[in-house]
């Protein structure tokens, strides 16, 4: 069901939390718009490092596919908000655009997830003419020398621009949310970066502990931080930050993929992808992208959406408990996994 407000599915007081093995219906489509990137970051949780090849997505085959799940009477489950994501989904501005425009027409609020290193006032001003609701930026680091060494093709100035974009984003009206990855890398500068996000007046800011999948396995002992340094760590941000502010609205305050978090007062989004389909280029869709839960292809046949919806009514019960899905290798950080379901159909 449509939202008056589309800015309420940004909002972190209505992110789904516990409870989640009750069935949650799709309520968004999550588009992995392309593979390549403009960076090579150690911690990316796929495997889009620069250079890769882009693998751009058929953006008229998608929207047509996606339409008619739209138009579909006999469907109930609908798509109310689409989430475009990559590699880095500014290196594809027209298939954006395009996709953008569609959602519009549609009713349907619009999330582009970013590095933010092209999210130029320019850039800005083409995606809010499309009809963008808002943005998702990951801020690793204030330190230029620290940015360099764990991210490919960074400049030093990255930290500085990336901060400056956000600031034009808000500016230029659009929902800011700003995703704070915590590792071994960052978590002594995680309160500064967040007293820099709220001066910078972002709407939502997530603390969110990083999780073993893509790039990120690989250097999984180098980045990940143990259970017990992550509880030690959210323990000290809510003494730093303070019960009053973690409950404030300026900024909002969620923390994504680690449960325990909510004995410290945090509002805590158990599951990151629990109501979205996530769509890859090559057609493959999958319950999220991080575990391998395979729901179906959207290309195969106009009515393939139909299809993807069913399977994933089918196989809910086996893959959800409720702290979300229990393939995800974030539990990495605080429980116990469960093997994979990826029935290939």
């Amino acid at each position: 069901m449509k939202k008056d407000d589309l800015y309420d599915y940004f909002r972190a007081c209505n992110m789904h939390k516990s409870n989640l093995s009750n069935f949650i219906p799709i309520e968004g489509v999550e588009v992995k718009v392309l593979d390549g990137c403009n960076r090579a970051c150690r911690f990316c949780v796929n495997e889009d490092f620069k250079g890769k090849e882009l693998n751009i997505i058929d953006v008229d085959l998608f929207l047509q596919r996606l339409n008619t799940w739209i138009e579909d009477t006999e469907l109930d489950e609908k798509p109310a908000i689409i989430y475009l994501t990559g590699g880095e989904p500014l290196l594809a501005l027209y298939e954006l655009q395009k996709i953008i425009a569609f959602a519009k027409t549609k009713d349907i609020a619009t999330r582009l997830v970013t590095n933010g290193t092209l999210l130029s006032p320019e850039i800005i001003e083409k995606l809010s003419d499309a009809g963008l609701t808002g943005i998702k930026i990951t801020y690793t680091t204030l330190d230029s020398e620290r940015l360099v060494q764990l991210v490919g093709g960074a400049d030093k100035n990255d930290p500085q621009l990336i901060l400056e974009n956000i600031k034009a984003a808000k500016q230029a009206g659009l929902w800011v949310f700003v995703r704070i990855g915590i590792g071994r890398h960052n978590y002594d500068e995680v309160y500064s970066i967040y007293k820099a996000m709220k001066e910078a007046k972002v709407d939502v800011v997530q603390f969110k502990p990083w999780v073993a999948s893509g790039l990120a396995e690989e250097n999984n002992d180098e980045l990940l931080l143990k259970p017990q340094e992550l509880d030690e760590l959210f323990d000290s941000l809510s003494n730093m930050i303070g019960k009053t502010d973690i409950k404030s609205d300026k900024p909002e305050i969620t923390v994504s993929c680690y449960p325990p978090a909510r004995k410290y007062g945090f509002i805590v989004k158990d599951c990151a992808n629990i109501a979205k389909i996530y769509c890859e280029p090559d057609g493959a869709t999958y319950i999220c992208n991080f575990a391998d839960e395979y729901m179906g292809n959207w290309k195969t046949s106009t009515d393939s959406f139909k299809a993807i919806l069913k399977r994933r009514r089918e196989l809910y019960s086996d893959m959800i408990d409720n702290n979300g899905i229990m393939s995800c290798p974030s539990r990495l950080n605080w429980s116990e996994q469960k093997p994979v379901v990826s029935p290939k159909i």
